[in-house]
C-alpha cells in the first residue's frame, strides 16, 4: 500500500491554483459594493474564497485518505494535510498586492479590483502554458494550450460583462 499523504504532483498543484483563481475571480465579480469598502473589506472578499477552498480542500483529502486507509486519521496525518493543503493560500497573496500597489498609487479600490480580475484572466493563460510545459510541450501545441487557458480567462470576463454587479437579476430576467 502507498504511504498516507503524498506530496501534490505538478497536475495537482496547477489544478488547485487555476480553480482558486477562478472561483476568487467569480467571486469578485459578483461582489457589488467596493466603492464602500476600505481595503480590510477588500483583503477580506479576497481571502473569503481562497479561505474557503484550502478548509474544503483539506476536509476532501482528509476523507479521502481515511477511505485509503480505512482507520481514523491520525493527528500527524491531519496536520500533514493542512500543511500540504497551506501554500495553496498563498493564492491570494498576488491579488492582495496588486490591490494595495494600486490603492497607494491612487486608484480606486473598484478600478483595482477590475484590474485584479483581469490580470486573473490572463494568469489562466500563464498557468496553460506552465501546464504545457510540464507536460513537454513545445510549438504550436503549447500555443493551444496557453490559448485555452486564455479562452477560459475570457470567459470569465464574459460572464462578467453579463452579470455586472448589482445587475444580475436584470440580466437574467
Amino acid at each position: 500500500m502507498r504511504p498516507p499523504v503524498q506530496g501534490f504532483t505538478s497536475r495537482v498543484i496547477v489544478d488547485r491554483v487555476v480553480y482558486v483563481t477562478i472561483t476568487m475571480m467569480s467571486v469578485l465579480i459578483i461582489y457589488d459594493g467596493w466603492d464602500k469598502l476600505r481595503y480590510g473589506g477588500v483583503v477580506g472578499v479576497i481571502l473569503g474564497p481562497v479561505v474557503a477552498m484550502f478548509v474544503a480542500h483539506v476536509f476532501a483529502a482528509a476523507i479521502a485518505l481515511q477511505v485509503e486507509v480505512k482507520r481514523t486519521l491520525t493527528a500527524a496525518e491531519r496536520r500533514k494535510i493542512v500543511r500540504a493543503e497551506s501554500r495553496f493560500l498563498f493564492v491570494a497573496v498576488p491579488p492582495l498586492a496588486i490591490v494595495l500597489v494600486l490603492r497607494l498609487a491612487g486608484l480606486s479600490l473598484t478600478t483595482s479590483v477590475q484590474v485584479v480580475v483581469v490580470l486573473g484572466a490572463v494568469s489562466l493563460g500563464f498557468w496553460g502554458g506552465v501546464a504545457g510545459r510540464r507536460a513537454g510541450l513545445t510549438g504550436w501545441h503549447l500555443a493551444v494550450t496557453v490559448f485555452a487557458g486564455l479562452v477560459v480567462g475570457a470567459v470569465v470576463l464574459m460572464l462578467h460583462l453579463i452579470l455586472q454587479p448589482g445587475r444580475v437579476g436584470a440580466a437574467l430576467a
